[in-house]
């Protein structure tokens, strides 16, 4: 009897130190969300997006905005509207005066976002109207005036089309405001038509542009 008691004791001492052990094991469990759970979290922020160009404002000032819609969480598109404010273009050869930019992105994100965020690239074609500087120079300057080599400058007004491409990223928060950075580039595909001399002599230098630059730093706020 004493030797079974004494068996009962150290069968509940092992079996005590075994749960201690057992309690002191730290398991990892890795948490994999699937695309019907990134779903849900987007859709919970809204899939549309409105938002701000900070540098256009400064920098001009413009009217840089878009509207984004987030199609599932790999992809979305839209469109940038561009108004310049202002009729000064300072020493600029060629500017803006108004853009529409429709784009489709494709996101490259890790599964814990909420989807239509992270790095991206997009496809884009910018209709825009703007002005650019034209010089005249005149090959048999007037002697009576050394150093005036140039006679006329204008500034012309035109319409082109560009297709073109970029990067960039986003970052949204849990409470719907996004920031992003994005940079692109493309090229006119309407820029055939020449300046014309106005008479025999005279060279010509025009700023029309070839290829547009597309970048910004934008804010917004996705519902």
């Amino acid at each position: 009897m004493f030797k079974l008691k004494i068996m009962k004791k150290v069968l509940i001492l092992l079996i005590a130190f075994s749960n201690f052990l057992i309690a002191q094991e730290v398991q990892k469990v890795e948490v994999v969300r699937t695309d019907d759970q990134i779903s849900n979290l987007f859709d919970e922020l809204g899939t549309n997006e409105i938002k701000l160009d900070l540098v256009d404002l400064i920098a001009f000032p413009a009217f840089d905005i878009t509207y984004e819609k987030i199609k599932n969480p790999y992809s979305s598109f839209g469109a940038s509207l561009f108004l310049n404010l202002t009729s000064d273009d300072g020493s600029l050869n060629w500017t803006d005066q108004f853009s529409f930019t429709p784009f489709y992105r494709f996101y490259f994100f890790n599964k814990e976002d909420y989807g239509g965020k992270g790095f991206f690239a997009e496809v884009f074609t910018k209709f825009s109207s703007y002005n650019y500087d034209v010089e005249y120079y005149n090959n048999n300057p007037d002697p009576t005036q050394p150093g005036i080599d140039y006679w006329e400058i204008v500034t012309e007004k035109s319409f082109g089309i560009a297709p073109g491409a970029g990067i960039g990223r986003k970052w949204v928060n849990k409470l719907g405001w996004t920031f992003e950075i994005n940079i692109g580039v493309g090229r006119f595909i309407t820029n055939a038509q020449m300046e014309d001399a106005p008479r025999p002599g005279v060279n010509i230098y025009s700023y029309r542009p070839e290829a547009i630059f597309k970048g910004g730093i934008c804010i917004g706020k996705r519902f």
